[in-house]
Parts: C-alpha cells; sequence; structure tokens
C-alpha cells in the first residue's frame, strides 16, 4: 500500500489516481459530463467501471489540464470514430487516446494541429500516466486507438499517419507502414499486431496483420486477413481474436464490430483451412455497432459492445452484451441485451471487460488478450 508521503510525490509528479478496476467488471470510454451538449471542440474523457449487470461502480476522470509530466486527454464530443480502448499483454493497464489541449477550444479538434495523447491505467493500482503526448500520431485527424505489451511500448493508430511504435513519454514516434494510413483500432492477439479499418478499395477494409509479430521498425507489409472483403466487411471497427479449436493452431476464431448499413452489427467469422469463413451477424445495422469486448469462458465467448454512440451533440449509446455459445466455425447465436445508456450529454465509445487470467488480473479492452482456450 502507498503511503500518504509517497502517493504526495506522485502526485506533484503529475501522476494521477483513482480506484483500481475490479476484476469481472467493465470499462467504458465515456465523453462528456453530461452538464452542457457535446462539441467538436472538446469534451472531457471518463473511464466508467460497471458491473456485467450494469450498475456503475466509479467514474474515473482523465485530465483536463496539464499536471507536471501528465497532459490533457480530452476527445472530440461528436467523432464517433475515437475512444477506443485496448489492454497490455500483462493485463496491467488500459489505454486510449485523446488530445493534449485545453477545454473550451473555438476549433475542431480533429483539424487541430496539436499533440494527440496517450493514456495508461494501471488496472490493479488505479495510476494515470498522460505523459506521451505525440506531435505526429493522427496530424489533422482522429486518434482513435492505442495497445502496450508492458505500459511502456505503445502502438497507436487513427485516422492519418497510419500504425506507429512510441515509447511512454515520447513525443514523437516511428510509423510502421505506409500503405495504410486510416485505421480504426490497433491490437494483439496471440503475438501478432492487427489493426481495422473501413478504408481503401479491394485492399484493407476489414481487420490485417501489420508485419510479422509485434513490429517495432518501419517497412512493414500490411495485409488484410484472407476471406475479408469489401462486401464483408464493409465498416470494421473494434475485433477480438480467440482460440477455440484444438484442431487449429493458434487463434481461429474472430469478432467484428460492423457500423455499416450493409452488414452492420457483431460479425463472427472462424479460420477454416487458410481462409476466415463467415459465421453470420447479430444485431441490427441501424445500431451502429462499434465498440466491442470478450472473454472465451466455458459457456461460450461471453462478448460486450457499444452501439448508437453517434454524433449527435446531445450524446448517446448502448452498452449491450452478448453469450456465443456456438463454439468454432459455427454460427453466431444468443441474444444481445442491454446493459446500460449513456446518460444524456453523454456519449459511450469504447468497451473493455475485466477477467481472471492465470496468477493475474487481465483486462481485455475492445479485444485484447485471448483469456483462456476452450475445450471441445
Amino acid at each position: 500500500m502507498k503511503t500518504l508521503a509517497a502517493l504526495a510525490a506522485l502526485a506533484v509528479a503529475g501522476t494521477a489516481f483513482a480506484g483500481p478496476i475490479t476484476n469481472g467488471n467493465l470499462v467504458v470510454y465515456r465523453v462528456g459530463t453530461g452538464s452542457g451538449t457535446l462539441v467538436n471542440t472538446g469534451n472531457a474523457v471518463f473511464l466508467d467501471e460497471y458491473t456485467p449487470a450494469g450498475t456503475l461502480v466509479q467514474s474515473i476522470a482523465m485530465p483536463t489540464t496539464v499536471s507536471g509530466s501528465n497532459k490533457q486527454l480530452i476527445a472530440s464530443g461528436t467523432a464517433s470514430s475515437e475512444g477506443f480502448l485496448s489492454v497490455s499483454t500483462d493485463g496491467r493497464y488500459i489505454t486510449l487516446t485523446g488530445y493534449a489541449a485545453n477545454l473550451g477550444g473555438t476549433s475542431s479538434l480533429s483539424t487541430s494541429t496539436g499533440a494527440r495523447t496517450v493514456g495508461i491505467f494501471e488496472v490493479a493500482t488505479g495510476t494515470i500516466d498522460t505523459s506521451t503526448a505525440l506531435t505526429d500520431f493522427a496530424p489533422s485527424n482522429n486518434p482513435r486507438s492505442a495497445v502496450t505489451t508492458n505500459g511502456t511500448d505503445l502502438w497507436v493508430a487513427g485516422g492519418s499517419g497510419g500504425v506507429r511504435y512510441a515509447t511512454k513519454g515520447a513525443t514523437t514516434s516511428t510509423q510502421l507502414a505506409t500503405s495504410l494510413t486510416n485505421i480504426r483500432q490497433v491490437n494483439l492477439f496471440g503475438g501478432q499486431l492487427y489493426v481495422s479499418s473501413g478504408s481503401g478499395t479491394n485492399t484493407f477494409r476489414g481487420i490485417s496483420t501489420v508485419g510479422s509479430g509485434i513490429p517495432t521498425a518501419s517497412g512493414q507489409t500490411i495485409t488484410r486477413l484472407a476471406g475479408l472483403s469489401d462486401t464483408a466487411n464493409a465498416s470494421s471497427y473494434a475485433f477480438f481474436l480467440a482460440d477455440l479449436s484444438d484442431s487449429v493452431p493458434g487463434v481461429d476464431t474472430m469478432y467484428v464490430a460492423d457500423d455499416s448499413s450493409t452488414v452492420g452489427g457483431i460479425q463472427k467469422f472462424s479460420l477454416v483451412g487458410s481462409s476466415w469463413v463467415a459465421n453470420g451477424t447479430l444485431g441490427t445495422a441501424a445500431d451502429a455497432y462499434r465498440g466491442l469486448t470478450a472473454a472465451v469462458t466455458q459457456s461460450g465467448v461471453q462478448l460486450f459492445a457499444t452501439r448508437k454512440g453517434g454524433t449527435a451533440a446531445a450524446g448517446g449509446g448502448e452498452l449491450v452484451s452478448l453469450l456465443d455459445a456456438s463454439g468454432y466455425n459455427a454460427r453466431i447465436s444468443g441474444s444481445i441485451t442491454l446493459v446500460a445508456t449513456a446518460g444524456s450529454n453523454t456519449a459511450f465509445r469504447g468497451v473493455g471487460y475485466v477477467v481472471p487470467a492465470p496468477g493475474s488480473i487481465a483486462l481485455l479492452a475492445m479485444g485484447g488478450l485471448v483469456a483462456t482456450r476452450r475445450r471441445r
């Protein structure tokens, strides 16, 4: 336990604190305080902790002013593509992104040229670090996602500039690939870096790998997963990969949130041979699914998603759950259940799920780690 003196010293250094996240609960990226409408010039950001039944446990505020080494982390209140959450591979950190700007600005944040902030939240202690403000991350566009392996090494992506590598506290980053610059979610599964996108024609819509493994240097190749297409993956956002079958090496099942008017909902794919095969979609396209997280349980894949969090000034958004018990290479099944609804003048963006892992606490944020293998 930290002493009062230690806490005071850290406070002077710019480190903020909240309560730890309880194992088994959910975390939602929320924009807006509820007082005043949402605006593209910037609103405050919170991590809201919920029980799976929808009870609000705590709201964790991100910094809105500079404090020591910590920078501001605010978001555009009307940008539905921002606000994804991810998790470190050791399960210790939630990562999120925003803008290193003050509230009360007069121009749109997404077109601003200022630095973009990466927030690192330590699950077990409640420590908030926003010391990373990158001047070359998503320039004049939306910062959307970040993931870390250890709380120090960071991979970020947004509406411009492509997927990039940086370290905590840095001001610049390394662009890993130049072929795809408009990215929505960046995440790690089974020792591989992946990104999602709704950009391009016959190239990158859907989910793609970035190089081989977890690269940190430029010159990487981005490759869309075999079997995916512009038609099947019209507008991919958050995603989750799992290992459900003993007969298929590595990850073999994938869930994708899609907000398109054609295939929108929670999509399921399975790796059959060398190609990803569609296993159906649940949800209504009009509900605009974007956030997604999941964990493999003995009963099936427990999914949570955020939807309806659009661009309205009054906010909006719902947190929903789904248990898919169908298994590997079977049509997605189950009923979508409403868990929580965003309050007035707030909007839900990304979602994370705190689940147990052997010997530690693992947090699966919008498709973080593969928790366990479900035997078949």
